[in-house]
């Protein structure tokens, strides 16, 4: 590989579209395989487990025989709308997503040359009625990102004094038909529209509108008859429960599939990243550390989550390089302590992780305690302030003598109790916590959590 990425890039920076060198160190899945036939398909996972990885694959992959266009749908807030017209509404931006993937990846000029004069009639028409502005401004305004010559091209074509191709009032699916039509004079087989960049969009509220959006298209089932034409959505699992439900995917116009990680994957996935770093092929986790402990300590905290068990290696990649060897099992064991899975609060659905494992069974006079040390990052917290927080459920400690004060006699003992059983679900050793710190006659604080 030439120009190979540092081991921050590979590790740490972890932006799809930012890795060009995702080819060399990606790691086809089974969901992959799904993706690859020609039908409509929803891939499910969570943030970071891989999903616009994949899409980047699959397009650089089908690039040739497949017109690939990419809509990032945005919630639509001018009017309340649902059913058709909402399916209506969110064609007009995967459409307007197509027109601007034609003249931006397309390769038209090349593709089609001089095309014949309906065909440059039925692509004056699209790009006409469907990029974001003027269609000769917004060329124009391209000057950067096309060569002079495809400049050129699509601005002779725009010039044209060309025939009507569209009757007024044509249907979205007779539109795509034009699309279908231009694309196979480019030499094209099929058209994917491809629907990623959804999480930006999954904060309650305006998410609503996004999934609606997305299910009125799945419900939609015209949009599923033309043959050519394939949806491939890349959703957050917290939609499966919506999309599921469309007619898109009870009469099977639409197949499901998850993307999951298994340990094998997971391990290939960090090994080829490994060799780039290292500029060896033969690297591997045994490279950097002695035995399994890493190994095992990545299945328990990373869980099934690629970001995960790269952000938790990329230090350790770091470490191999400044030491110039590997590891020992005892100097490993010391590395994990100081660096440590980090602790975080989902404070909706009141849970407390530690990287990707959950820890269970923790009561909600637990959690509070987690919950103000953790919003109050860096401070030593006395006792007597979480106490009437977690137990008395108040901001702030009250004056002596005020009705709601409470001799620390009557509640030192409890507090010490609660400390204790937090450190035996959160602690790899409750005996030298990592986590919840005591500053003897001070308080506590709470370390290596996210704020």
């Amino acid at each position: 590989m030439t120009n190979a990425p540092s081991a921050e890039s590979l590790f740490k920076t972890l932006k799809a579209e930012n890795e060009p060198w995702l080819g060399d160190v990606f790691v086809s899945l089974p969901a992959f395989e799904r993706l690859r036939e020609d039908v409509s398909t929803i891939l499910y996972g969570e943030a970071g487990s891989g999903k616009t990885a994949m899409r980047l694959a699959l397009t650089k992959e089908q690039r040739e025989r497949i017109f690939n266009a990419l809509w990032t749908p945005e919630p639509i807030l001018e009017t309340i709308t649902s059913g058709t017209a909402l399916a209506q509404q969110a064609m007009k931006q995967a459409l307007s997503a197509c027109a601007e993937s034609l003249v931006l990846e397309g390769n038209l000029p090349q593709r089609l040359g001089e095309s014949s004069s309906h065909i440059a009639s039925a692509l004056q028409w699209f790009l006409q009625n469907y990029l974001p502005f003027n269609a000769i401004l917004y060329i124009q305004d391209q000057a950067n990102r096309l060569p002079q010559d495809d400049l050129q091209w699509y601005l002779k074509l725009l010039e044209q004094p060309l025939p009507a191709v569209v009757k007024e009032g044509a249907s979205f699916k007779d539109q795509i038909r034009l699309l279908l039509m231009i694309l196979r004079a480019a030499k094209y087989e099929r058209l994917w529209l491809t629907i990623d960049g959804i999480e930006r969009w999954t904060p309650r509220g305006v998410g609503d509108q996004v999934e609606a959006l997305l299910e009125a298209v799945l419900s939609t089932l015209v949009f599923f008859d033309l043959k050519e034409v394939s949806f491939k959505f890349f959703a957050p699992l917290s939609f499966k429960g919506a999309l599921h439900k469309t007619s898109g995917v009870e009469r099977y116009r639409s197949i499901e599939t998850d993307l999951t990680w298994s340990v094998e994957a997971l391990r290939e996935m960090l090994e080829k990243r490994l060799a780039c770093a290292l500029s060896s092929k033969k690297a591997s986790l045994a490279s950097l550390s002695d035995g399994d402990e890493f190994l095992n300590w990545l299945k328990e905290y990373g869980g099934s989550s690629p970001r995960a068990w790269l952000g938790f290696t990329a230090p350790l990649v770091m470490e191999y390089q400044k030491r110039g060897k590997r590891l020992t099992s005892d100097q490993t064991r010391e590395f994990i302590l100081q660096h440590p899975a980090p602790l975080r609060l989902h404070r909706e659905r009141r849970e407390i992780w530690l990287g990707e494992k959950r820890i269970t069974d923790c009561s909600t006079l637990e959690f509070r305690v987690l919950e103000y040390l953790s919003a109050h990052p860096g401070k030593i917290t006395s006792l007597e302030e979480l106490y009437y927080y977690a137990y008395k459920e108040l901001n702030e400690v009250p004056d002596k003598g005020a009705p709601v004060w409470t001799h620390p006699k009557t509640w030192r003992g409890a507090m010490d109790n609660v400390l204790m059983r937090i450190r035996q679900k959160i602690e790899p050793d409750p005996k030298n916590p990592l986590y919840l710190v005591t500053h003897h006659g001070k308080g506590v604080e709470l370390l290596h959590a996210e704020t």
